[in-house]
């Protein structure tokens, strides 16, 4: 598979699961998740799987190590028939006192009727880490062919360009990857040509990477061959200054660097065992490309 920076950026879907690897941390543990969305009329069916595997994976950390919400706030852990409990998610995802590392197998989807409603199952599998020390809440957006934050979305269309907005309470250090289908992780911030570890920011200022207009060195345009794909956006931020892991070119002109989905998680395991306030959030996206008439 070939990558590369606007003009050919072809993002395989990451259908198969992460290689299982052996944690390092004592407390990540092994997690299984289930949940049920009821389906709001304007979401997308691949969006609507996305948001189901996100909060599965957040039922099943909030299971495992808790929530510091209180038992009264937390009664409701499901998403209502009209979608009232989005928001309610966006914030229970950085309130549950774990965070995800690695999925196990792949995620179980499943589409049902209640009703009038459609409702999609998904069952995960995975590891997670129990977090006990209270973390930077960081404002982590993927933008969708423009830079304001009403363009947040998980869905792309073939061809659509993809930006990251970003703002942190306190300065430190950022890098951003990407995963496909066949366990390939490619590096997308510091880009290619850079050799700096790792990318500085600073608190309380709004990021938009990915968005040069010097140039399309620093731009991205996702498409997709056939179908539906899927991907991960991997954003990685500490207050402190950490290393990224070694990556490598595949030689052509534009082509970012990679590594191994084993060697990503194995640097993972082993940065967050030295730094308790390393961060890695997921973003999981879709790229569709259209069916011709």
């Amino acid at each position: 598979m070939r990558i590369k920076a606007i003009i050919s950026l072809i993002l395989a879907a990451m259908t198969a699961a992460p290689a299982v690897m052996a944690a390092t941390d004592n407390k990540v543990k092994e997690v299984k998740g289930t949940y049920q969305y009821y389906v709001p009329r304007h979401i997308a069916r691949d969006q609507a799987e996305q948001i189901a595997l996100e909060r599965a994976m957040i039922e099943a950390i909030a299971r495992e190590f808790g929530t510091v919400l209180s038992l009264n706030t937390q009664m409701d852990m499901r998403s209502s028939k009209k979608g009232e409990s989005v928001d309610f998610y966006s914030t229970a995802s950085s309130l549950v006192k774990g965070e995800w590392v690695e999925t196990i197998g792949e995620p179980k989807f499943g589409l049902m009727i209640d009703g009038d409603d459609l409702v999609v199952t998904c069952e995960v599998k995975g590891r997670a880490r129990e977090v006990n020390r209270a973390q930077a809440q960081l404002d982590v957006r993927i933008l969708r062919n423009a830079t304001g934050d009403d363009a947040e979305s998980n869905a792309f269309i073939s061809g659509d360009k993809c930006f990251l907005a970003f703002i942190t309470p306190v300065d430190g250090y950022l890098t951003v990857y990407l995963e496909g289908e066949d366990k390939t992780v490619f590096r997308m911030l510091p880009f290619y040509a850079q050799t700096n570890p790792t990318h500085k920011v600073n608190a309380n200022t709004r990021y938009v990477f990915f968005a040069s207009t010097d140039g399309d060195e620093e731009q991205y345009q996702l498409t997709a061959e056939k179908g539906t794909e899927r991907n991960t956006i991997y954003v990685v931020f500490s207050p402190n200054e950490y290393i990224k892991p070694v990556d490598r070119s595949s030689g052509e002109e534009q082509a970012l660097r990679e590594l191994s989905s084993d060697a990503f998680r194995k640097w993972i395991n082993k940065a967050r065992a030295l730094d308790d306030q390393l961060q890695v959030i997921p973003r999981p996206i879709t790229i569709t490309n259209p069916v011709e008439d």
